[in-house]
């Protein structure tokens, strides 16, 4: 598989906008694609012995579907932007500023803030 070729992401560009969900929506489902893939695996491969084996590979597994879990939530996510974008008739930065869950300049500045108390305590 081929490197995915850098682009330049704009904040206010829906374009740029768009391209980024795709990215991120493809990555989300290889990850699903992946993790079902290790349980896959786990399930075919293994022969547990006794309670120890059995609980490596629970622990294996569970792992995975974790991450098939993350993938899950950020394709749900995708789905909820892409509501709000349809509700506001296409407009993507009224939905985007209409949506409280989405990070903001305000949100960057608290984080920010954090960062500088956890540099100054260290």
């Amino acid at each position: 598989m081929s490197r995915p070729k850098k682009q330049k992401i704009e904040v206010s560009s829906a374009e740029s906008l768009q391209s980024v969900i795709q990215e991120v929506y493809n990555n989300a489902c290889h990850q699903m694609t992946d993790a079902q893939k290790i349980v896959n695996v786990i399930d075919a491969a293994a022969t547990p012995v006794d309670v120890d084996d059995l609980t490596k590979l629970a622990k294996s597994k569970t792992d995975a579907l974790k991450l098939k879990d993350s993938a899950i939530k950020i394709k749900l996510d995708i789905g909820k932007l892409q509501s709000d974008v349809i509700k506001h008739s296409g407009n993507v930065k009224a939905a985007v500023d209409n949506n409280p869950e989405l990070v903001s300049n305000e949100n960057f500045d608290a984080i920010r803030d954090m960062l500088r108390k956890d540099e100054s305590k260290n």
